[in-house]
């Protein structure tokens, strides 16, 4: 029996850094790449959510941080990182605070680090997603065992 893969997209202006992402984590991920934040927000609309989203900071037009803020106002159980080759620390904090990211990667990315960080990321989003249905199972067999004894009393 085979596991379900994660969905994890990662978001990056340069060419060569979505290639290399992909080729390095596509046996254990479904990986999806977008050039830009628009491209990844259009992206994301076509196909629903992720249990990841992965971004560079510094792109033309909308930057990292501000579009995994839209990701977490749009899918906020999507985990969210960022990638940066600077280390500013207002970058940084804003982009805890703004973006609520999970992590923060300093390029170049260690592939061992990225990848456990990676998997741990996507394992904290399947637990949640399990989590979530066990609530809404529970909460449906509460209704049921309620509308059961309103009606015995009846």
């Amino acid at each position: 029996m085979s596991k379900k893969k994660g969905r994890v997209l990662y978001v990056d202006d340069e060419e060569i850094n979505l290639i290399n992402f992909r080729e390095t984590l596509c046996d254990d991920f479904e990986i999806f790449t977008a050039a830009s934040g628009d491209e990844a927000l259009a992206l994301l609309g076509r196909e629903g959510e992720m249990a990841l989203v992965v971004s560079d900071q510094r792109m033309p037009g909308m930057s990292g941080i501000e579009l995994l803020a839209r990701v977490r106002e749009a899918y906020p159980e999507t985990i969210r990182m960022i990638i940066s080759a600077y280390t500013e620390v207002h970058e940084l904090i804003e982009a805890i605070n703004k973006a609520g990211v999970y992590r923060y990667f300093v390029k170049p990315w260690k592939e061992e680090q990225l990848r456990l960080s990676i998997g741990n990321a996507v394992g904290t989003y399947a637990l949640g997603q399990e989590i979530k249905a066990f609530v809404e199972q529970g909460r449906k067999q509460m209704a049921e065992r309620m509308r059961r004894l309103e009606g015995d009393r009846e």
